[in-house]
């Protein structure tokens, strides 16, 4: 019994030295050391960001080893994310990798989103006034990748429907002083 004690306060002694050593904060990522150049953090450096949905397209995790091809990948996804959203003049820079004394990497993504572009003219060409009227993209919208896609299938399927053309491309003429967009319709 007194060699259970023993043993008992032996291990709870070894137990206490061992927190004691720990840096503070490492004894509640539950000893957790990484590995040379395992990622430890993303950021984003910038104002008013999306981050979740900026967070939801990143290739590079918390706990990956780092890897330049996936942040190269990362940042033309975050770039295109946030023109998706209607930033046309968005601008991410190439991530910033920092390490600390035990090689964790720290990453962050230097965003400028600029202002969110609106539709200023919607113009449709190659199709009868009367199959134009389908298409709901208005002036003052925002000109966001999603809305302009549904601007376009919406024609393409009236058009279908009605036997005539059914592919229609579009194009997009911003303009940065103003941040608005003419977008044009065609039907071939």
């Amino acid at each position: 019994m007194r060699s259970i004690v023993v043993l008992c306060l032996c291990a709870a002694v070894a137990a206490a030295v061992l927190v004691h050593e720990l840096p503070e904060g490492e004894a509640q990522a539950e000893g957790h050391v990484s590995r040379p150049q395992e990622i430890q953090s993303v950021a984003f450096d910038g104002p008013d960001l999306p981050v979740a949905a900026l967070r939801s397209v990143l290739a590079s995790r918390t706990g990956d080893l780092l890897d330049r091809d996936k942040l190269a990948t990362d940042r033309a996804s975050l770039q295109a994310t946030l023109v998706a959203r209607g930033y046309l003049g968005a601008r991410v820079e190439s991530a910033q990798v920092l390490f600390d004394e035990s090689g964790g990497a720290f990453i962050t993504f230097a965003v400028t989103p600029g202002a969110m572009f609106h539709v200023r003219d919607v113009h449709v060409v190659g199709a009868a006034e009367r199959d134009t009227g389908i298409v709901t993209l208005a002036k003052g919208a925002v000109a966001s990748a999603d809305r302009v896609e549904r601007a376009r299938d919406a024609l393409a399927t009236r058009l279908r429907v009605r036997g005539k053309a059914s592919a229609v491309a579009v194009t997009l003429a911003p303009d940065t002083d103003t941040a608005s967009v003419d977008v044009v319709l065609s039907a071939n």
